[in-house]
């Protein structure tokens, strides 16, 4: 038995406890050493970052499973909106209006700049840094690819729309 299934035993044995409702964890109030089980995979919060796009506020976390990091986006809009993407090598530094990556053509659906509001944990920006951000999507909406120009510095993820229903969380502390 691993240390999440230890940690995961723990917390369910404890829901019943003394809990207010404002210190209970949800897709919006992660922490550094939360774990987050999407899909029957583990992942531990590593860092939390927050932007802000001219009032739009969203919040990524960086999540890391036993090979690799990943970044999972939650954006309220008309409804929850909750992605999973992990970093690829960036092939461009001019973001498209439509872009071909391994096999697939993707549409852009936005493109903006946004500011760091707030980090916390592993994350390598600062509170008041700058991002431009590109947000493409499939034909089918299923596939996501994300360009985001750091001070210069361009980098690409892919991605997949997560639900809800698809999250358990355990907190850390």
């Amino acid at each position: 038995m691993g240390i999440f299934d230890r940690l995961k035993k723990v917390v369910k044995a404890n829901k019943n406890a003394n809990v207010k409702p404002q210190d209970e964890r949800n897709i919006f109030n992660l922490k550094v050493g939360d774990i987050v089980s999407i899909e029957d995979v583990d992942y531990e919060v590593k860092g939390v970052m927050k932007l802000n796009d001219s009032g739009w506020k969203w919040t990524e976390y960086k999540i890391k499973d036993a090979r690799q990091t990943y970044w999972l986006s939650v954006e309220e809009d008309d409804e929850i909106e909750i992605s999973l993407s992990h970093k690829v090598t960036a092939i461009t530094t001019e973001p498209p209006k439509k872009y071909e990556y391994e096999g697939v053509t993707y549409y852009m659906q936005e493109g903006s700049e946004a500011v760091v509001e707030d980090v916390s944990g592993k994350i390598n920006v600062s509170k008041g840094d700058r991002v431009d951000y590109y947000e493409y999507s499939d034909s089918d909406d299923e596939k996501l690819l994300s360009i985001e120009i750091w001070d210069g510095q361009v980098e690409m993820s892919k991605g997949r729309w997560i639900e809800t229903f698809e999250i358990e969380i355990f907190p850390g502390s």
